[in-house]
């Protein structure tokens, strides 16, 4: 049986990593710094996920796991000695906490004189996170060490679709390692980024160019969540299927999706259908009521969402430069200036300066766009009629 190790074994490296490398029939070593966590992994050598199906769960179990204690770099470097592959999933702030371990891995291969390749798939939620990795591995690798990691260990930068959330308490009473998973089970990772081969492992797709993909979850899956966050915190919805179930905003979530597809498939030149199928999929996914994903969690951090590169202004730009107009995309970014939830500091300071200052003032100083910019005419424009209407 092949093995794979995992650092990180929160909820998308139990829900996701995991659970494809379960089903692809390898061994799984979690890596992870819980010690709580490890201790109970070991007890089980296994684990549930309940995937939510519409109204109710399918109860798998993740079986032939095992933990090592974060904290232990040896234990950890005697466990990834026969990995087949490696995925991280520990957040982009922990990945430096990481970096000692994941650099004596490599200094031990090159130690052995291994010329065979290793490929690091790194979960996380960070535009070129393979670049960051290696910047910091120079910091503790010698030249020729690093010299190996470049020819012979690959580090692939990932889109995460899966949308994990927390699992009910009553599973979480039944059993600590629950996790509650969505039925979506694919990893794309950039190809360009392997060494050598991947393993053949369904459902981990490498792909050229992998900025398609990172522009398709930012500018589909990214924005329309957040455009039914913002529409729905508008109406008064707690809950994103809420939200979408209300025609009116499923309405308006499809055609901003159908902005962005044009723009990728012009971009790209990808099928519109397949673009389309995934825009169908998202609106299905969004309406699981199991998932229990709030309009407060989805639309959180406006400040940061409201970037000229992220996922409303990005996209409109993108559109744009596409020769596709965002009007969908356009008519709801004054709303997301309106949001305000609770806990969440961003929204608090967004939308009290907008209230001050004004939707123009606001754009200048959140989504760092100028008065010579077509996209702040238009947004200024459309807000202006949307009002008289």
């Amino acid at each position: 049986m092949s093995k794979a190790v995992i650092f990180g074994a929160g909820n998308i490296g139990r829900g996701l990593t995991g659970r494809i490398f379960f089903e692809a029939d390898y061994k799984v070593t979690f890596i992870d710094v819980n010690e709580k966590l490890v201790k109970m992994l070991n007890a089980s050598k296994s684990y549930p996920i309940y995937v939510t199906m519409g109204n109710e769960y399918d109860h798998r179990t993740i079986k032939n796991v095992n933990a090592v204690d974060g904290n232990d770099i040896s234990a950890v470097v005697n466990a990834s000695k026969d990995a087949s592959i490696i995925a991280t999933a520990v957040g982009v702030n922990a990945l430096k906490y990481i970096i000692p371990a994941i650099s004596e891995i490599i200094k031990q291969r090159y130690r052995d004189y291994i010329e065979g390749y290793l490929n690091f798939i790194l979960c996380e939620n960070m535009i070129d996170v393979h670049l960051y990795v290696r910047e910091m591995l120079k910091e503790k690798l010698s030249e020729n060490e690093y010299a190996y990691a470049e020819e012979h260990i690959g580090f692939c930068q990932s889109s995460i679709g899966c949308m994990v959330p927390a699992p009910p308490k009553e599973l979480v009473e039944q059993n600590p390692l629950a996790v509650a998973v969505e039925d979506y089970n694919k990893i794309y990772t950039d190809k360009d980024g392997v060494r050598g081969e991947l393993p053949d492992i369904d459902n981990i797709i490498a792909y050229s160019p992998f900025s398609f993909y990172i522009n398709r979850k930012l500018y589909m899956h990214n924005m329309s969540h957040c455009i039914c966050a913002y529409l729905g915190f508008h109406k008064g919805y707690t809950y994103i299927w809420e939200s979408i179930l209300d025609q009116e905003i499923r309405n308006k979530v499809e055609r901003a999706l159908e902005e962005t597809a044009s723009a990728l498939s012009l971009n790209y030149g990808v099928e519109i259908k397949n673009l389309n199928d995934h825009a169908e999929d998202l609106v299905k996914r969004y309406a699981n009521k199991l998932l229990a994903d709030t309009v407060a969690r989805v639309g959180a951090d406006p400040k940061r969402k409201l970037g000229k590169n992220d996922r409303l202004i990005g996209a409109a730009r993108f559109c744009l430069d596409n020769s596709i107009m965002p009007s969908t995309i356009i008519d709801t970014i004054p709303l997301a200036f309106l949001f305000n939830a609770e806990n969440d500091p961003s929204s608090a300071e967004v939308s009290s300066f907008f209230t001050e200052h004004g939707l123009a003032e606001s754009l200048k100083k959140y989504c760092q766009l100028n008065e010579t910019e077509p996209l702040f005419g238009k947004i200024i424009a459309a807000d202006k009629k949307n009002k008289r209407e």
